[in-house]
């Protein structure tokens, strides 16, 4: 394959949005996704290659899936390692408000 759209598999094509979407911060880290058939409608593919797509970025460590709760935004790989994955958008957040109280309580 060169890469190119043209020689990706749909659900690749899908994966590579989504990645799109988490690099712009469309999607966040610790952000539910939508059920599948929500994501196959959006992406106008089958359900089994929105699936195919969610399984690839779960393998690519872009996602997490938790049984009958959800799949959710992890960091994006290679810029935060996270090791406790799926809570890392919620530890982000408290990092960001932890910085912002400090430096409240800096400027005092």
């Amino acid at each position: 394959m060169d890469g190119s759209a043209a020689a990706m598999a749909t659900y690749e094509r899908v994966a590579e949005r989504i990645r799109a979407d988490i690099r712009r911060g469309v999607l966040k880290p610790g952000e539910k996704l939508p059920g599948n058939r929500v994501l196959a409608d959006k992406y106008d593919v089958a359900l089994g290659t929105a699936q195919k797509a969610l399984r690839l970025l779960q393998d690519e460590k872009w996602l997490t899936a938790t049984p009958s709760v959800g799949v959710f935004v992890n960091e994006i790989p290679g810029e935060a390692v996270d090791p406790l994955g799926a809570m890392a958008g919620e530890l982000a957040a408290l990092r960001k408000r932890v910085d912002a109280l400090e430096k409240l309580v800096g400027e005092r």
